[in-house]
């Protein structure tokens, strides 16, 4: 009787130990875990979160996940089956996750990544997959550590997606061109120059752009264009076209001004751009064009007001004088009537 008593003392001595020791090893994994959201009783929460980032086209996004666990009877949201979860988040968001159903203590493992099916243009999607392991002990008390594809432990389970939409096409921008037209006979041709000017200084530009401004010279009439350039967000943007006043003799300048305007659209990931140019009359054109008139100038250069002055003086000086001599003369027959 005592040996079985003595039997007994050593097997509750036994399984204590055995507690302590498998309690010993939980905490050994319980080190350092991530701060986690804690439920009591048999469910547990823990929180995904997203973040969305997008340049152009849609505001926000919806993205699809799927958790999966990696154990048999592994308790699952409410609503789903014993292989899946699928859930969605839109924009940048977090999401709850309740696991439901623990009935015993234990490690229960599951992987969560996206389960976005075919991959819709412009959106970029994060391939990370996490696992999860939730540490549940008999009074069902727990704890979270999570697992990051390469292994190492993270405190936090997010995913980062966007949407850019490609960037337009330089190829199908339509350029107009800039037409100069010198009437008239000059001797020799000039140069004359044109700036494309962006309504915004930080708005795409055609290569040589400083600032905003892109120039271009034609030498006597001719036909050129300033290139073209590339949009990268959508939108809609304005430029103005005009030439610059070199104030170069015989030569009268247009003042014409031509503004382009481009809408920039997102076309299911691809930026397209529709172009209009209208001249000041507000009349849409697809040339540019700058007529010149030129005149020889006198070959006399043109007199100053000194000497314009000064001419209208010896005018009045010659006249004075002829009337004197003619009165002199008038005076002298007169005298000449009176002593006869």
């Amino acid at each position: 009787m005592k040996g079985m008593k003595l039997k007994q003392k050593k097997w509750k001595q036994w399984n204590l130990y055995t507690i302590m020791a498998i309690m010993a090893v939980v905490a050994v994994f319980l080190t350092a875990a991530p701060t986690a959201t804690f439920a009591a009783g048999n469910t547990f929460k823990f929180t995904v979160g997203q973040v969305f980032t997008s340049s152009s086209g849609p505001a926000d996004g919806a993205f699809t996940y799927r958790l999966r666990p990696l154990g048999q009877d592994n308790p699952m949201p409410a609503g789903s089956n014993a292989e899946t979860h699928t859930f969605t988040i839109t924009g940048t968001r977090d999401a709850e996750i309740e696991l439901v159903g623990f009935s015993r203590p234990g490690v229960f493992r599951y992987e969560l990544s996206q389960a976005n099916g075919v991959e819709k243009p412009g959106y970029t999607y994060d391939k990370r997959a996490y696992t999860i392991e939730v540490y549940m002990d008999a009074e069902f008390n727990s704890e979270l550590i999570v697992l990051n594809t390469d292994g190492t432990k993270t405190a936090i389970i997010e995913f980062e997606n966007g949407y850019r939409a490609s960037p337009s096409d330089p190829a199908l921008m339509v350029d107009p061109p800039v037409r100069k037209i010198v009437s008239g006979a000059p001797a020799a041709n000039s140069v004359f120059t044109f700036e494309l000017k962006a309504g915004n200084a930080s708005w795409p530009m055609p290569a040589g752009s400083v600032n905003g401004v892109k120039t271009l010279t034609i030498e006597g009439s001719g036909v050129k264009d300033f290139g073209t350039w590339i949009y990268y967000n959508t939108g809609v943007y304005t430029y103005t076209v005009y030439e610059v006043n070199a104030a170069e003799r015989g030569y009268t300048y247009d003042t014409e001004v031509y503004t382009i305007t481009d809408t920039v659209t997102d076309a299911n990931g691809q930026l397209v751009n529709s172009r209009v140019v209208r001249n000041s009359a507000n009349v849409q054109v697809e040339t540019m064009a700058f007529v010149n008139q030129y005149s020889a100038p006198s070959l006399l250069p043109p007199k100053t007001w000194d000497e314009m002055e000064l001419g209208h003086y010896a005018t009045l000086l010659a006249l004075s004088g002829a009337a004197a001599i003619f009165l002199i003369i008038l005076a002298k027959k007169r005298k000449k009537q009176n002593e006869k």
